[in-house]
């Protein structure tokens, strides 16, 4: 089964070479033509490095706090100067953008594409559980940037393509019973949308304090509701 959302092309591996020891794959085979070279590649991977630390200190942060970490508190995580961040990343909405995207990618492989057949109930069950995986995934991440992305155009972009794959897993996985609505088939995927989305799951767990697995109930229903 294909994964929703993957049109990325593939990375391509570098061949193998010889290089001082610290290097990443990418500088293996290269050759400088002076001691000069070198030292710009060491710079490369201690920026990368660097760059690495402070995305997995936020999201650290986040996990542990559930709200957006300062910069020094991020800095200090990842054993890092506080100025690094800017330097990197402009500040932290730019450090937030990268570390929301980081878990959107690692995570998004959960919401693998459902064949449109067999019975509308067995299709459901599959969709709402691949959604409490996902929603659970991101949850610390969601919750961050959600609060965040009318003040910052790169995570509202972000979650906005989020939105755009599980509405299209929804379309995909039910386009048998969508398609049978005929002219009401946009109104009732909207209501599928608005039942099955991260505003529905954050309010059945964070305002009604329902468990995970009850907050899949509840999604299920919704959707057995909406279809029948």
């Amino acid at each position: 089964m294909g994964t929703i959302g993957a049109g990325r092309e593939p990375r391509a591996t570098p061949a193998a070479g010889s290089g001082p020891p610290g290097l990443s794959h990418s500088d293996a085979g290269r050759t400088p033509t002076s001691s000069t070279g070198w030292l710009l590649d060491g710079r490369l991977v201690k920026g990368e490095r660097t760059r690495r630390a402070l995305i997995e200190a936020t999201v650290l942060l986040i996990t542990e706090e559930r709200a957006a970490p300062t910069s020094a508190r991020t800095a200090a995580r990842a054993g890092v100067s506080r100025r690094l961040v800017f330097h990197h990343f402009r500040g932290m909405d730019g450090l937030l953008l990268a570390a929301a995207s980081g878990q959107s990618d690692r995570h998004r492989g959960i919401l693998f594409t459902i064949p449109a057949r067999g019975p509308p109930d067995l299709r459901i069950r599959a969709l709402v559980r691949q959604r409490r995986l996902f929603f659970e995934a991101m949850a610390p991440t969601y919750r961050v940037a959600h609060a965040r992305e009318h003040a910052a155009a790169g995570l509202r972009g972000l979650l906005d393509h989020d939105r755009s794959v599980l509405r299209r897993q929804l379309e995909d996985t039910l386009a048998p019973e969508i398609g049978a609505r005929g002219s009401e088939a946009v109104e009732l995927l909207d209501a599928l949308e608005q039942a099955t989305g991260w505003d529905a799951w954050r309010s059945l767990r964070d305002t009604r304090h329902r468990s995970a697995p009850s907050a899949e109930r509840v999604m299920a229903y919704a959707l057995g509701r909406l279809l029948a």
